[in-house]
């Protein structure tokens, strides 16, 4: 027994090599080359995906410093406008006391004068009245009943 060797299937191996090494060749290098550029593009975008996601995430971190500290100022700016508003209040209250003050000064001063001016023009008066009382008495120098009757006619005169 003898290992024949069958050239009939020699043929189709021979084929099926020589068609492995072509399209190793032209189907196999060609293919894996897109295939590698094709995976460097998805990895470059990943990569450049995550740089956007850690660029947005930066910017968020950011606005949400920025609007904390403006909430921080616009805090501040009521906090400050509600001290100087309490402090004007109790500045115009002060001073609407010492022109309460001033006023009651002024008003008993103005009160005071005039009862001296009363006073005066009723001194003025009482002299006056006094003098013609003296003087109804020296004219009609008669009996005490007579007196009573010059003092009655002087008081009606006064108008008292």
């Amino acid at each position: 027994m003898f290992l024949q060797l069958n050239w009939g299937i020699l043929w189709p191996i021979i084929n099926i090599i020589v068609f492995y090494l072509l399209l190793r060749k032209f189907l196999f290098g060609p293919v894996s080359e897109i295939m590698e550029k094709r995976k460097e593009m998805i990895s470059k975008d990943l990569m450049d995906a995550k740089a956007a996601k850690d660029e947005a995430a930066e910017m968020k971190s950011e606005y949400e410093e920025s609007l904390k500290a403006a909430k921080d100022e616009a805090g501040k700016i009521v906090s400050d406008a509600r001290e100087r508003a309490k402090n004007e209040y109790h500045e115009k209250v002060r001073r609407a006391d010492e022109e309460i003050v001033q006023m009651k000064e002024n008003a008993q001063k103005d009160i005071e004068a005039e009862k001296q001016k009363a006073m005066a023009g009723l001194q003025s008066e009482i002299a006056g009245i006094a003098l013609m009382a003296a003087a109804k008495v020296v004219e009609k120098e008669a009996g005490s009943k007579e007196n009573e009757k010059i003092v009655d006619d002087f008081l009606k005169e006064a108008g008292v």
